[in-house]
């Protein structure tokens, strides 16, 4: 969760040293999030087999094959960087006037991707060496390294937005440059560590020989499984993206006020995906121990931790709204706009917690498709669909938080529906692995 927390927080500190810079500096922050979010969350997807190809090889105590992906991981996380982070150099203002951001703010947001762009390879490494570590149960070291970096990424962000210490005041733009320097940083000291783990040697992390050895095989094994889960959380993302594009149409007031919300959103999201990681590994330990059934368990005990903490976040959430978004620095009208939309927005976190929590178990139990299926007709048909109709009907701003949180309910219900689905099948095709047939 502390791992997670980070990441949110990273993103968090650009709203709040962004909104020193002014509401329309925020505004561009926030297009620019409309591309840079989908491009990180669909690579973010795409590396997910490396969390589950570790806690598999970790729960058969085959300690040599995590090595293996490790490397290849590894090797997968460069190769897309670069791709990404080209695509993002090359064609940042069509995709943004695609996604429907405004044309007059589409070139300040595309100037901002550009500088994003240079982070991916970096974040990517960096995802692939987490996702590693998190499937052999070392979070700890993930957790530390990037909390040690996050001060580093404020102060970057700090100084070159409003051009302190001696360095030119870029705006939006120096907050996502600051992002790339911290990347790098973070990249460089996370693979250090993975280099100097106690059981580095069993493990074979440092030797690109032998059983540890990368093949391209494993490579495209790596890339096929996340290739759903990566469409998948892409279109999820791009239904959040046409609701920030949504927002840009309705006034940068309104663009201001609901990056204000999803950043408040992430952070208690960022407590979920937790959870859900945690859900994804010991429900891969599971399989690769071959007893499944305790997966699905495993997955239910994730769920309801979820349902309990972000219900109780929800809470917090509902009682001070308008104080928690006063916290964030913006004219009198988009804190209460930003008030308005959260007391819409925080009764469906609940929802979003457990569903992440099941869309990790289910990939860990390989029914990755279904549950890419189940994301896009969640988010991408319903939350983004809902958002286009009710803005068009007039609704307003208020339209972006209900359209978000029918997407949430949504997709906890379909995942839910689809774990129990396949706890039943169990039930009814005991094997040797699930004693009595009882998951």
């Amino acid at each position: 969760m502390l791992t997670s927390l980070n990441w949110t927080l990273l993103h968090v500190t650009d709203v709040v040293v962004v909104g020193l810079a002014g509401t329309e500096e925020v505004a561009a922050l926030g297009a620019s999030r409309s591309l840079t979010f989908v491009g990180i969350v669909v690579v973010l997807g795409w590396l997910s087999g490396v969390l589950v190809f570790a806690a598999r090889a970790d729960g058969a105590r085959d300690l040599p094959a995590t090595g293996r992906v490790l490397h290849e991981g590894l090797l997968a996380a460069l190769l897309l960087g670069l791709a990404s982070g080209g695509v993002l150099l090359a064609f940042a203002e069509p995709l943004l006037r695609l996604l429907g951001v405004s044309p007059d703010l589409a070139p300040a947001a595309a100037a901002v991707v550009r500088a994003m762009a240079f982070a991916y390879p970096f974040q990517l490494l960096t995802i692939a060496a987490s996702f590693f570590l998190e499937g052999i149960s070392r979070p700890r070291v993930v957790t530390a390294v990037n909390l040690g970096v996050l001060p580093i990424n404020a102060l970057l962000a700090w100084a070159l937005v409003g051009g302190h210490l001696g360095l030119p005041a870029l705006g939006a733009v120096g907050a996502a440059a600051a992002t790339a320097i911290a990347s790098a940083i973070g990249a460089i000291v996370l693979l250090a560590c993975v280099l100097r783990l106690p059981d580095g040697a069993v493990r074979h992390v440092g030797r690109w020989r032998g059983e540890a050895a990368p093949r391209w095989s494993g490579v495209r094994a790596l890339l096929g499984f996340g290739l759903v889960p990566a469409i998948a959380s892409g279109l999820e993302l791009v239904g959040f993206a046409v609701l920030i594009g949504l927002s840009t149409q309705l006034g940068a007031a309104t663009a201001h006020a609901f990056q204000i919300v999803f950043s408040i959103h992430n952070v208690t999201f960022a407590v979920a995906l937790g959870l859900g990681s945690a859900a994804g590994v010991r429900a891969g330990n599971g399989v690769g121990e071959g007893v499944p059934h305790r997966a699905i368990r495993r997955g239910v005990v994730a769920a309801l931790l979820a349902a309990a903490a972000t219900g109780l976040l929800a809470l917090v959430l509902l009682l001070s709204a308008g104080w928690i978004t006063g916290l964030f620095p913006a004219t009198g009208d988009v804190h209460l706009l930003a008030g308005a939309m959260l007391l819409r927005w925080a009764p469906f976190i609940l929802f979003d917690g457990v569903q992440v929590v099941l869309v990790y178990t289910l990939r860990a139990l390989g029914d990755q498709v279904m549950a890419g299926a189940n994301s896009i007709l969640a988010f991408f048909v319903v939350t983004g669909g809902a958002g286009w109709l009710l803005v068009a009907a007039g609704v307003g701003p208020l339209a972006l938080a209900w359209a978000s949180g029918l997407g949430m309910l949504v997709a906890a219900l379909l995942h839910g529906a689809r774990l129990a689905q396949l706890a039943r099948r169990m039930v009814e095709a005991p094997g040797p692995s699930r004693p009595g047939g009882v998951p």
